[in-house]
Order: structure tokens, then sequence, then C-alpha cells
């Protein structure tokens, strides 16, 4: 049984985790039946004999996902359970594991949000039921290295439990043609305008002020380079980005997308100059892969989990310096030889990255519990 409230119309990079997960199990194994917990604004995301589903509607992360589950939900021939977010069912009636993407709300609740608020009701959620699904897991996946690390030494008992799975990229991500780019960005991207894309929710860790502010020592006197956020939503105040979102200089030069279609984030990251991703934590960073594929050079943090996963790929900076940030935008600007060679190596980095892997490394871990290597 996997839970997949998280594959809904809007996914989010749980859900298309999730959802690629299924995919490629199923691909991987022509035997392999799988029982799905789904929202009730999607209750049927696959289309196969082998899948059956069943609704619950409550939050995911949630009180009530940690007590309730497992008294309204069907567990009748199912041998095991994955969780593809951050906790677990409470005394499930079969062996359980989880992926544990980051740990972030444990080491730093302050990466997560500027709210007081939220800083004492939902970091107070994590802390207890992290932990508490660390210890009723009998085996934990996360998605790199660092995090690994990460987990292991937050939890220092729970080593030879948790297994990296590293995230991978969909094929459709890769290159899409001028003319199409073109197409669907002529009503978005001022024409002849060069643009450097961000992309990302708008939680503290992001770095979205730094990105900002790089970019303005890097261009703010050049007006034929453009600024595109890419951002769902906004946590907590994020004054510091504010007063630059204010600089005159950015005038006509900002240009802020909530919601895209997925052709169009496509089209985005092709069309893009560079992309920026100077996050200070990440558990993994898929949209800086995902750029890679598109054959767009990477400017991203030099620490955590994006040095591992961009390695050479990638253009990697102090995520606190501004004027690193701008370093690296302006050469990529100026010094055709280096840019096109970044195009290159992000794309041969990205190719390394596919879901099929992933549920390789899922499918190892189900059948290792499954066979009592795990307890």
């Amino acid at each position: 049984m996997l839970d997949a409230r998280y594959v809904q119309s809007q996914t989010s990079g749980i859900g298309r985790y999730t959802e690629h997960l299924i995919e490629n199990l199923l691909d991987l194994d022509e035997n392999l039946r799988i029982r799905l917990i789904t929202h009730p604004s999607r209750p049927r995301p696959f289309d196969s004999p082998r899948v059956d589903c069943q609704t619950y509607s409550p939050e995911p992360n949630s009180i009530r996902t940690r007590y309730q589950l497992k008294k309204k939900i069907d567990f009748s021939g199912v041998e095991l359970f994955h969780s593809p977010f951050n906790i677990l069912p409470h005394d499930l009636p079969v062996q359980s594991l989880f992926t544990l993407h980051d740990i972030m709300w444990l080491i730093n609740s302050g990466y997560c949000t500027d709210s007081k608020w939220r800083k004492v009701v939902t970091g107070s959620f994590y802390k207890k039921f992290i932990p508490d699904s660390v210890s009723d897991a009998a085996a934990i996946l996360t998605v790199s290295h660092h995090s690994k690390t990460a987990i292991e030494e937050y939890f220092p008992g729970i080593k030879g439990k948790i297994s990296v799975t590293y995230n991978g990229v969909d094929p459709v991500f890769k290159p899409v043609p001028q003319e199409e780019t073109d197409r669907l960005l002529r009503n978005i991207i001022p024409r002849d305008k060069k643009f450097v894309l961000v992309v990302g929710q708008g939680s503290p860790y992001k770095n979205h002020a730094g990105a900002l502010g790089g970019f303005l020592d890097a261009f703010g006197d050049d007006p034929e380079v453009v600024f595109v956020l890419v951002r769902r939503f906004q946590r907590g105040p994020a004054s510091e980005f504010e007063k630059l979102r204010n600089d005159p200089r950015l005038h006509n030069r900002f240009i802020h997308l909530e919601h895209v279609q997925f052709d169009v984030l496509l089209a985005l990251y092709s069309a893009a100059h560079v992309f920026l991703f100077p996050s200070f934590y990440e558990g993994f960073g898929l949209p800086a892969l995902e750029a890679m594929a598109c054959g767009t050079p990477v400017v991203t943090s030099d620490r955590g989990a994006l040095k591992e996963v961009g390695g050479d790929g990638s253009i990697q900076v102090n995520p606190e310096s501004r004027e690193e940030i701008a370093t690296a935008l302006r050469r990529l600007y100026t010094d055709d030889t280096h840019y096109h060679e970044m195009c290159e190596k992000g794309l041969k980095r990205a190719s390394n990255f596919t879901w099929r892997r992933t549920a390789q490394q899922a499918l190892a871990a189900y059948n290792a519990i499954l066979n009592s290597d795990v307890t």
C-alpha cells in the first residue's frame, strides 16, 4: 500500500516523486499490485488493473493521518505500507517505511518559515511526529546522501535503516525548440529579452532574497536582462525580498508567476539564459536538475544536497554571498565558451538521474523488509 494523496491536479514535488515512483514500480514488476490511498480531488490517478484506490480526505501531514488513518483504510491483503512523505501513520497492522526527504524542521525551523506562529505550531508537529515515525518504521528512504547523513546525525540509533533513493528527471524535461518557446512565452517575457529564472515555493530556505540581490548586482544597470520568479506562495513577511523588489532598477524587469501550465514551465526552463537556485538547504533540489535537462546552465548552492546532486553540471556558489552569485551570473552572460560548456555538462549530469532507478532502489528496500532483512 502506498499513500498517494499528494498526487493531485496541482502536483507538488512530493506529488511528482510519488507519481513517478508508482509508474515505475508497476513497470519494473509485472506481478506487483498496489493499493493506493488517494485524495478525493483525484480518486483514480492511475489507469491500471493492478492498482486499487481508496480515498481519504485529511491532509497527508496531519494528526488525523498519524492517528486515524489505520481505522479508515482497509489493510486486508496488504503486506507493506509506504508513506512517500515525512510521517507515518501510527500503529499500522503491517510493516511500514516512509520517505524522509529532509529534516529542515528539526534542524532549523527558520529555514521553513519566518512566522513565529508556524514555527511553534508546525514546528511542534514535525518535532513530535518525525521522531515518532522514525521509531515506528522498519526502514527509511531518503533522497540524497546529504539527507541520509543529516538524519543519522540527528537520530544516531538508526544507522543501517536508511537507504538513499535519488529523485529522477522525467524524460519530458528536455530542450524545447525556440519556435515553441517563443509561442508559449510571447505574452510573458518581453520580446528579445534574456531572463534569469527562479522557481520554488516561498519558504526562507529557497533564498529568493539572495537570488534577487545577486541578480541586481549582476544586471541592475542592464535593462536587457529580466528576472522571472515562479513561486506558488510566500511564507512569512520576507521584508528583505520586498525591499529588493521595490528597487527602481527592476521597473518592468520583474515578472512574478504564481501558477504556470506544465508546457509553459518547460518553455521557461528551456528559454532562460540562466536558472538560479541558491537555496540555503535542500533535501535534493529537483528544479535544478530539471533545468539542466532542458539545456540551461544552473547557478546553485555550494552546500548540502545541491552540491551533491548538481556535481560538475552546475556552477556552485556561496548562497549567502550576493557577490558570488552575481559573478557567476555575469560570467555566463559574457563568456560564450563557458556558457555552452555548462549547458552540455548540465545535460550530461541530469541524464544520470532516472525515476526507474528511484523505483529500483525503493523496490529493493521493500523486498529487504518483506524478506526480514530489515526489522
